[in-house]
């Protein structure tokens, strides 16, 4: 009969102390609707005796990935923002030039980079003055005429060149037809060393290969370095030398009224609160169903109380 007495005693004190309203030790200094960052990533608020903490909600950033600019989390910071890799660089066929930088996009373009701006030109031509009984050619696959003399053709594998005409036999052999004789050549590369989030590449029409960013392998498909996708509606990837970041978009917290459902839109990532289709719904606060449940508590545990007080007597 005693230990009855204790554990009814302990459940009493126990369930008041459920009830009556209570600081986290961490916050009992705080002034009701102080607002405060315990993080970066969190925004907490003092709500009377309760501390309401939301995770940070973060804009989904655009970067226009043709000027260099790239996602990135600054120090202390939650959300990713984009910002320049490099000043006045540029992004061309998914590759990203410095500025003041030239490279060849056809063998009959140019193209450079002045200040995050991509201009293309056709390439120049050098002056061209044939000699005697020579002509002016343009071989096969080149932009700009060369001067032919009068020898004989070459030829080579069942095509016939002129005289002074040269080819591409293959990535890394040149020929030259010289008085009806083919001389083939083979070009020489020097030692590559690329860096250790570059990796060796051939550049089509290129013989010797060169160092670049390293591309990305996700869900079966490879992306190249800069590159931006979207894995579903909330997830937006990019390429950034080998290495897949990805940013999820937050969503804000969803409190929905009684009869409301939640629903997500095709192409959307957040979660809405609908209305039933024949009837408006009434919502009753989270804040006044717990004052509802406090009052039903404390006269339950009045009532408790009384019969423990008369079970003692």
């Amino acid at each position: 009969m005693g230990v009855l007495k204790v554990w009814l005693g302990l459940a009493l004190a126990l369930a008041e102390f459920a009830v009556l309203p209570h600081h986290s030790e961490a916050y009992a200094s705080l002034q009701d609707a102080t607002i405060w960052k315990p993080d970066s990533c969190q925004n907490c608020r003092c709500h009377g005796d309760i501390v309401i903490c939301k995770p940070a909600v973060c804009r989904n950033p655009q970067c226009a990935f043709e000027k260099g600019e790239v996602l990135q989390i600054a120090a202390n910071q939650c959300c990713p923002e984009c910002v320049l890799r490099t000043p006045g660089s540029c992004h061309y066929e998914k590759k990203i030039h410095e500025h003041g930088t030239e490279w060849a996009s056809s063998p009959c373009s140019v193209c450079s980079c002045n200040h995050g701006e991509v201009r293309c030109t056709p390439q120049p031509c050098p002056p061209l003055s044939c000699g005697h009984q020579e002509l002016a050619f343009i071989p096969e696959g080149s932009c700009c005429p060369v001067c032919v003399g009068p020898g004989k053709p070459c030829s080579y594998e069942g095509r016939v060149f002129q005289d002074g005409e040269d080819w591409q036999l293959s990535r890394c052999a040149k020929c030259l037809c010289r008085n009806g004789v083919a001389q083939c050549f083979t070009a020489q590369c020097q030692p590559l060393f690329c860096n250790q989030d570059e990796t060796v590449v051939r550049v089509p029409g290129k013989c010797c290969p060169q160092c670049s960013a390293r591309s990305c392998s996700a869900a079966g498909q490879v992306y190249e370095h800069g590159e931006q996708w979207s894995e579903n509606a909330c997830t937006t990837c990019i390429c950034d030398r080998g290495e897949v970041r990805c940013h999820k978009q937050a969503c804000l917290p969803l409190r929905c009224g009684k009869g409301q459902s939640r629903a997500r839109r095709h192409g959307q990532c957040c979660e809405e609160c609908v209305n039933p289709p024949a009837l408006a719904s009434q919502s009753v606060g989270i804040t006044g169903m717990s004052h509802l449940a406090q009052l039903l508590l404390r006269l339950f545990l009045t009532q408790i109380r009384k019969l423990h007080f008369s079970y003692l007597k």
